[in-house]
């Protein structure tokens, strides 16, 4: 098991297993017309959902990118959202195990409680599992072209509890 020191104490934990748990990929439109690759305009969404209770020392996150093809390129247009067309979607699954989960995390009506300040590093390594298989599904197509973001966990963390305290699936979007 990895483990990291907090305050003088370990956290003990391991990566148990990674999979793909959906994909979806819209090959037609990137090979379409519809779609100038040296100009493409795309934009991508990463969510996270969390449990928000477990049973044993195995937590899990899943992580979630969906690409869309954004037509227009002049600004912000309200409309955009009914005329953006997703071309990708891929969920991965990170378990990980820990000595004694129960030491780290508590689960409560009002969502998780990290106690030791571990989620963003959990985070952080489903953002990277999502992003190696991201990279072979999109071999040989236009997105090979426009990888997933470099995304500050820590901000992301800090937005989502500023919005939404209870909500179990945190995203973010990002234009690229």
């Amino acid at each position: 098991m990895e483990t990291e020191k907090k305050d003088n104490k370990e956290v003990k934990v391991r990566i148990s297993k990674i999979y793909e748990t959906g994909f979806f990929i819209d090959l037609p439109l990137l090979k379409s017309e519809d779609i100038d690759t040296s100009r493409a305009n795309f934009n991508v969404e990463v969510g996270f959902n969390l449990p928000d209770n477990v049973e044993g020392n195995f937590f899990e996150v899943k992580t979630v990118v969906r690409y869309h093809h954004l037509p227009k390129q002049d600004g912000e247009d309200p409309a955009i959202n009914s005329i953006k067309k997703k071309v990708l979607e891929l969920s991965t699954s990170n378990l990980f195990e820990f000595d004694d989960l129960k030491q780290y995390f508590s689960f409560q009506e009002g969502g998780l409680e990290d106690k030791f300040n571990i989620l963003p590093i959990l985070l952080n390594v489903s953002i990277g599992s999502l992003r190696g298989y991201l990279v072979a599904k999109t071999t040989g197509t236009c997105l090979s072209d426009y990888p997933l973001p470099i995304i500050n966990i820590e901000a992301f963390l800090k937005s989502t509890d500023d919005t939404n305290n209870t909500e179990e699936d945190a995203s973010a979007s990002t234009a690229k």
